[in-house]
């Protein structure tokens, strides 16, 4: 609350200075503001994932229609128009915009106008949109709350650089401590770091909305190998099958060798289609190098931790080698 003019006294906002705790809040902060200033009924901070756009905040009369974590595709959305413009755009009347009137009758959309800007990771690329909606056609003065606007995005990509350099900077320390309890027969990570893999990711996944999966890995006919020709040979088939997914891991993924023969992949921004896949291409390697497997994975769901990620993997796993004679 803004304090009472005195003459010649100084003025105090005793509002919090300090800085925000993370990047959703400060999202959060930063639609509070553009709706106290210039209305519209929708602001929100989104996150692009694929081509899903997922909410991260919002405010306004219509955001109980866009909660933080709900989804709308991308590719028929207003703002990959805007994206495709190369920077802030201010669209008065979408119905009367090229580009914008396709994208609002596609979107079957009470959307009249639209304002927006995209946010940048440090790289430069695409990490998601600042934008507001109204539901009817604005004014050509919409054109002055551009600048905020985009002043308020960049501070928003300065923010979200921070915490990527830090998560980097976090995830270097990670793999460094990981190297002293690394599986010393295939080189991937142990339990424990499979652990606090799933940890760290499961607490972006919460703050962006971002698609992870798990993938479990069994081989098949281990026992049998191991009475029949030793323990060394059942390591080499181990190591070959830890070689195999190296060569398939894609940026960004973990690798886990979590006892035994049974191996798990963490495939970050990865949904439930980008997960068979996965699954398809490790079979198919696998078998190259003569080694068979029993695979399953999971996708994580809205509201569940990876730990129940796993363990559905895990179930899946299951399911595929009662299914498979040659598992049994």
């Amino acid at each position: 609350m803004t304090p009472p003019v005195t003459s010649g006294a100084p003025q105090v906002l005793t509002a919090p200075v300090g800085p925000w705790p993370g990047f959703a809040m400060a999202g959060e902060a930063a639609v509070r503001d553009l709706h106290a200033r210039f209305g519209l009924d929708l602001w929100l901070v989104s996150h692009v994932d694929g081509d899903r756009q997922v909410v991260v905040a919002s405010t306004g009369a219509w955001s109980a229609s866009a909660r933080p974590g709900q989804t709308f595709c991308w590719s028929t959305s207003l703002c990959v128009r805007m994206v495709g413009l190369g920077g802030a755009v201010a669209v008065p009347d979408v119905h009367a915009a090229p580009g914008f009137a396709e994208a609002a009758v596609e979107e079957k959309a009470a959307v009249g106008a639209y304002l927006g800007v995209p946010l940048l990771t440090s790289e430069g690329r695409l990490f998601g949109t600042l934008c507001g909606f109204a539901g009817s056609a604005q004014p050509p003065s919409l054109s002055r709350a551009l600048e905020p606007t985009r002043l308020l995005g960049r501070m928003l990509s300065t923010i979200l650089a921070g915490e990527q350099a830090a998560t980097d900077r976090s995830h270097d320390a990670a793999e460094a401590f990981a190297l002293a309890e690394r599986d010393p027969l295939t080189r991937l990570a142990n339990r424990r770091g499979w652990d606090a893999a799933l940890a760290g990711e499961e607490q972006r996944s919460r703050r962006y909305g971002s698609s992870v999966s798990v993938l479990a890995v069994d081989l098949d006919g281990l026992r049998r190998l191991n009475e029949a020709e030793g323990h060394a040979a059942g390591d080499v088939a181990i190591a070959a099958c830890a070689a195999v997914l190296r060569e398939c891991r894609r940026p960004g993924d973990t690798l886990a060798r979590v006892g035994g023969d049974d191996v798990g992949v963490l495939a970050v921004e990865c949904d439930a289609v980008c997960a068979r896949a996965l699954e398809r291409q490790l079979r198919v390697r696998l078998r190259s190098v003569g080694l068979a497997a029993s695979v399953g994975s999971a996708t994580r769901r809205p509201h569940e931790g990876l730990e129940g990620t796993w363990e559905r993997a895990g179930a899946a796993l299951e399911r595929d080698k009662r299914r498979r004679p040659a598992a049994r």
